[in-house]
């Protein structure tokens, strides 16, 4: 019997493949994929983790003990060698959030195909959650002094969604409808530009802050092709 030669997946001009091939090869012969990106750690332990805020809480706790010990007229040996046991206490705590924020960037890939959006997230056990292009209601990107850019979505029907399921993938302190986040993009503009094109082809999408915040979007969209 004659072997039926498989056909190669069509990639968009434009795309940034990361080489998942477990879920590339195993799209349909009808979805081609787009563009793929991950999120940037430090992204996710400023704003998914607030490290930021987690050291300020930490620093404040261990100068309002040191200083009381200090006031108490304690001895040198005592509040030192407090002092020295917080702040070891405090950089383990730091240390935990920005291996877990690396750990987490490293696993999360975001693909996106001519009919879906595809996040494959989970550092222990990794999981794949499907949004249908046409179930995209409206789309935002923020963009960050950092140079990285987050794209919340909002979907038609987000009631079967999880908050911990998707974290940190997720937009936070967002309940109610859940919002999706493609979260820490270093090609934000690739990306939405991408997701501008692919969208608007399955169905009609507010795109938000696309247009105020980057005005370029518009452009990229037209010059993307639209996918097969």
């Amino acid at each position: 019997m004659r072997e039926v030669p498989k056909k190669e997946k069509q990639v968009v001009r434009g795309a940034a493949p990361l080489n998942d091939a477990n879920l590339a090869e195993s799209l349909p012969e009808d979805e081609s994929l787009i563009w793929q990106g991950r999120p940037e750690p430090k992204a996710i332990a400023l704003r998914a983790m607030y490290l930021w805020y987690v050291g300020a809480y930490l620093l404040v706790l261990v100068l309002l003990r040191t200083g009381f010990l200090v006031m108490s007229d304690a001895p040198m040996s005592e509040w030192s060698a407090l002092l020295a046991w917080q702040l070891l206490a405090s950089l383990f705590i730091v240390g935990i959030i920005l291996g877990l924020a690396v750990l987490y960037g490293r696993s999360t890939i975001y693909t996106l195909t001519n009919r879906r959006l595809i996040l494959r997230t989970g550092a222990a056990v990794p999981i794949h959650v499907n949004f249908p292009l046409e179930q995209i209601a409206s789309a935002d990107l923020k963009v960050f002094s950092d140079g990285t850019g987050d794209i919340a979505l909002k979907l038609e029907n987000s009631d079967k969604l999880y908050w911990l399921l998707l974290w940190p993938n997720v937009r936070s302190w967002w309940v109610r409808p859940l919002q999706p986040l493609l979260r820490g993009l270093r090609d934000f503009e690739l990306a939405a530009s991408a997701l501008a094109s692919a969208a608007s082809a399955q169905s009609p999408v507010s795109f938000g802050e696309f247009k105020s915040d980057y005005e370029d979007v518009s452009v990229a969209v037209s010059a993307l092709p639209r996918a097969q």
